[in-house]
């Protein structure tokens, strides 16, 4: 049976204040850190009182497992599509590289909170956050060791080259700047070309 309007309505509403609470708080973590910000402070930051907050997050706790449950929603969203188009080796790995970049620089502040808070979350959510972990690493490496065998890609274990090449991405949180001298988009193009290609200039052949 399809919802109401007025249902309708109601589910658009309610996923834009969750949005808007967690991208607030998102912010005030990264800022000052998990354990300082209040309910309070983010109610305030979007001129709502704390009870609000409450009504869709039954605590501070929620509010940071959503964020790291999101950035892996957006994560395994954009390696998915990537390798649904069945894409030769290279240009997927590329193509996930140049999105995680993205990904990283584009939510910055939730970034910074997925390597600072883990800390703060349960046990069984630490457990849970390290199984998608997991899963999605897999995910690329599946596409490094297809470009192993197809011969492009060198052959170390692809766990070591995933690691290091979501590595150096993941480090972006640091020190991206939005007003750079360079668009979130160059800059991501730029880690692909430098994972691909490496460092050293290729001499053309005469």
């Amino acid at each position: 049976m399809k919802p109401s309007p007025r249902a309708e309505l109601k589910a658009r509403k309610q996923a834009y204040v969750q949005d808007e609470i967690l991208a607030a708080a998102a912010r005030l973590f990264a800022e000052r850190g998990y354990r300082a910000v209040t309910i309070d402070d983010i109610g305030s930051s979007l001129d709502y009182t704390k009870s609000v907050v409450y009504y869709y997050f039954t605590s501070k706790n929620e509010i940071l497992w959503q964020i790291f449950q999101r950035i892996y929603d957006s994560y395994f969203a954009g390696v998915s599509e990537i390798r649904s188009r069945n894409l030769p080796p290279a240009e997927a790995m590329a193509q996930i590289i140049r999105r995680h970049a993205l990904n990283v620089m584009e939510r910055r502040d939730w970034t910074a909170i997925y390597f600072r808070e883990e800390s703060e979350l349960t046990d069984q959510q630490r457990k849970e956050n390290a199984k998608k972990k997991r899963q999605y690493d897999a995910m690329i490496e599946e596409v490094y060791e297809a470009g192993i065998a197809a011969g492009v890609f060198c052959g170390m274990p692809a766990h070591i080259a995933v690691s290091g090449l979501l590595g150096m991405c993941n480090w972006l949180y640091v020190w991206y700047k939005e007003q750079g001298a360079f668009s979130a988009e160059q800059i991501a193009d730029y880690c692909a070309e430098l994972l691909a290609n490496g460092y050293l200039k290729k001499n053309k052949k005469k």
